[in-house]
């Protein structure tokens, strides 16, 4: 198996480069990115025409997550409540569920607990990022929720290397970035290759390559720090639940890009850890569960 993994590396990689721009929606909304004031009207647009997108943001909006009082029905009075950034960043994860699931997914992927660890890591995020001005509290939450893209599309393009690595890293109790280091293939190469193909903010794209190494960013060194912190507390997380091992702490310098305090981890994990059962019908929802 291992032979037939270097084998077949490059051609996977060159796979990549040709894998499909996703659907109008999920393109409009990615457009939406760049513009600092993109307005309700655009985005109850986009949304709006796709009856099924719309169905799952009003369960969405009606979850405990968000706990409104009132009954939200309809896509205008979501945008409202929830904000035209949460709108659309829901948007995006819902879509691209679908836009994976139209393939088959490695048998050692779970999509549950993707999404479950991609939205802990956003909420992290966006609390992290709530008392730095450098910051902008929604940009870290879409970097949040899309960090680990990479490893979405690799559960799909190559499904048998994918499980090879998933194998070895749980013999060796040891994370499956270590081993996807050692095999050459990492995910972060994997969502760099698709953010350039799908034109996706350099912002973005940074944090889909660099968010296990943050200073390897020439540019956006700050926000992949904080996505490294808050994916490190999602894991945090996960592992007192029994879903994975305890996550090493990110090094220092790592905080210091950040501006993250390691005596207010404590506090960011309680929040964390106050949000897990909205989080996880949250996670339902977006995956059709719900």
């Amino acid at each position: 198996m291992e032979a037939q993994f270097y084998t077949n590396l490059v051609q996977r990689v060159d796979e990549i480069r040709y894998f499909p721009v996703p659907n109008s929606i999920v393109l409009s909304l990615f457009r939406t990115i760049t513009k600092k004031n993109c307005t309700f009207e655009e985005i109850s647009s986009i949304v709006e025409p796709d009856a099924s997108l719309c169905s799952q943001l009003l369960r969405v909006a009606n979850s405990a997550y968000y706990g409104f009082k009132g009954k939200v029905n309809t896509i205008d009075k979501a945008v409202m409540l929830i904000g035209v950034d949460e709108v659309r960043n829901l948007s995006l994860a819902i879509c691209l569920v679908n836009q994976f699931r139209t393939g088959i997914l490695a048998k050692g992927f779970d999509l549950r607990r993707f999404w479950i660890h991609n939205l802990m890591t956003s909420f992290s995020a966006r609390e992290m990022g709530k008392d730095q001005a450098i910051f902008d509290e929604d940009e870290l939450y879409l970097m949040g929720l899309l960090h680990d893209l990479g490893r979405l599309a690799m559960a799909q393009l190559m499904p048998d290397e994918f499980n090879l690595m998933e194998l070895k890293a749980r013999k060796r109790q040891v994370s499956v970035w270590e081993i996807e280091k050692e095999l050459g293939l990492t995910h972060t190469l994997v969502g760099r290759l698709l953010a350039d193909r799908w034109g996706l903010t350099p912002q973005l794209a940074s944090v889909l390559e660099y968010h296990h190494q943050p200073d390897s960013s020439k540019k956006f060194s700050r926000e992949c720090a904080v996505v490294a912190i808050a994916a490190y507390m999602a894991k945090r997380v996960e592992a007192a639940t029994g879903e994975g091992p305890e996550p090493a702490l990110p090094d220092t310098k790592v905080f210091m890009l950040a501006g993250i305090r390691l005596e207010d981890m404590e506090i960011f994990y309680h929040k964390a850890q106050g949000i897990l059962d909205e989080i996880e019908v949250l996670a339902d929802i977006i995956i059709g569960q719900e």
